[in-house]
């Protein structure tokens, strides 16, 4: 046995030798014959995992829970739970996430019912697992606990997969989207479909929601008066938001058909910015300062060499790759969330906003209604319309938000095209599983497994089919179905 294996082993690597295009195509072909498998294992599972969450993901209403344990000590309100955070885990921005969650608070007030937030684990948030509300540590808490202790609650759905539900921010016709994907831009007649782009309506609703709900910690508030009452006090300044990243430009460019401004863009508009500023400033006797949030080194420099280091403000941040490889570090979660909302603040503090589309600049507009948009990529009619003054006051925005949510509830109500829908929300998920996009979603819906044992909601999300007619008895609705009406 022992002589025939010295025999065996050379002319084994031999044959190797000879035969080895043949032995490398062999191995590659295994190979990706196994990647292929565990991507489809990979895929199957995604399958799987929404299907067992298909309502949540793909349901259009809220999920509906009475307390048997109510006392009747607490007021008789129906608490409205806003999670945004079940489904934003991996790579969502803060700004986007306050946005999201603006949008679900409103959807809440629009629907007679009274909002209380919880943020779960994501990247901006903190550590999962730990059962802690991280809404508290960025905001002031909305109506703690409300959720456990009155005799109704409804939870607002995920729906990543929903192909009714709109926002109560959607106004124009032929616009979709919610909240956070709002335009700065009006790509109506640029793009086949165009999501809604942000008018003074829009701006003005989600003011008066902030002004009720969206209160920065205490924290927050010293950070933000001291470095103002330090570097920006009393001049005249100009905040300036630049996002030039590649998955940025790339995402702008794949996603929304837009093409983001170089950086000299920027340099120019507050350039001109200046001129036209200076002599009110000078006969103000105030000075010229620049508050500048970027996301790469270079825009700091270029900025800083072009206006002088005297006049550029900015907080110390990581930025580019410094940012990238503390991306990587859960850790550091609520650090780059600190950084992002502190920025946001001192942004809406400005007198002038210089911006292109962001999540962060949408924010920081939307908590100043007096700070005046210098949209870089905007024409004339971008700059009056992001500029202009709403059409009706708060209450009547709400009142009108509240219209649209009913609408909405009605069409999904049990009508004439509630099939279609049905098979439409599922092939749609079923395209995002086996679809050329089905890693988004597989993070989506992972992210949502994890977090939903963390959630108040769990039971109701675990039910197939949320009670609408509830729902409709909660809000007082009780018609007849009616045709379909658009936004």
């Amino acid at each position: 046995m022992f002589v025939w294996r010295r025999l065996l082993y050379p002319l084994s690597k031999r044959m190797i030798y000879k035969r080895r295009q043949l032995f490398l195509t062999t191995v590659l072909t295994v190979s990706l014959f196994t990647v292929l498998h565990l991507n489809l294992a990979q895929r199957i599972y995604s399958g799987v995992t929404a299907f067992s969450y298909i309502e949540p993901l793909t349901k259009t209403t809220v999920a509906v829970h009475h307390n048997s344990k109510y006392d009747g000590h607490t007021a008789d309100v129906t608490a409205c739970v806003v999670e945004p955070s079940l489904t934003y885990c991996d790579g969502v921005g803060f700004g986007a996430l306050v946005l999201q969650t603006i949008d679900d608070i409103t959807t809440c007030l629009a629907q007679g019912f009274t909002p209380t937030v919880i943020w779960t684990d994501c990247d901006v948030c903190g550590p999962p697992g730990h059962g802690k509300n991280y809404w508290t540590w960025y905001f002031e808490a909305v109506n703690e606990g409300i959720e456990q202790s009155t005799k109704t609650r409804v939870c607002v759905m995920p729906g990543i997969y929903n192909v009714v539900n709109k926002s109560p921010y959607l106004t124009r016709r032929g616009a979709v989207g919610k909240l956070v994907d709002f335009r700065f831009a009006d790509m109506e007649h640029k793009v086949t479909t165009y999501i809604q782009p942000i008018t003074a309506e829009t701006r003005a609703l989600v003011n008066h929601v902030i002004s009720g709900y969206v209160k920065p910690a205490a924290r927050f508030h010293n950070t933000v008066n001291a470095f103002y009452k330090s570097f920006m006090a009393e001049t005249v300044n100009i905040g300036v938001h630049v996002r030039l990243g590649g998955d940025h430009i790339e995402e702008m460019s794949e996603e929304f058909g837009q093409k983001t401004p170089d950086l000299e863009d920027f340099v120019r508009v507050v350039r001109q910015l200046i001129k036209n500023a200076t002599p009110t400033a000078t006969n103000a006797g105030k000075e010229l300062r620049i508050f500048l949030a970027c996301d790469i080194d270079e825009v700091m420099g270029v900025f800083k060499a072009e206006f002088g280091d005297d006049k550029v403000l900015n907080i110390q941040a990581a930025r580019g790759d410094d940012l990238k490889l503390k991306e990587k570090d859960k850790d550091s979660a609520r650090s780059r969330g600190d950084k992002v909302f502190t920025d946001i603040l001192l942004l809406s503090k400005c007198d002038y906003l210089v911006h292109d589309e962001s999540s962060v600049a949408a924010v920081a507009y939307y908590f100043n209604p007096n700070l005046r948009s210098f949209f870089v990529s905007g024409d004339s009619a971008d700059h009056r319309r992001l500029n202009a003054k709403p059409r009706f006051d708060s209450q009547e925005l709400l009142r009108q938000a509240a219209v649209r949510k009913t609408s909405n509830i009605r069409d999904i109500s049990l009508g004439h095209d509630w099939l279609w829908v049905w098979w439409k929300t599922r092939s749609l998920l079923l395209w995002g599983i086996f679809g050329p996009d089905s890693d988004s979603l597989f993070s989506d819906v992972k992210c949502f497994y994890k977090n939903v044992r963390q959630s108040r909601c769990r039971k109701e999300f675990a039910s197939l089919q949320p009670d609408s007619k509830r729902l409709k008895d909660l809000m007082n609705l009780n018609w007849e179905y009616q045709p379909k009406h658009d936004v």
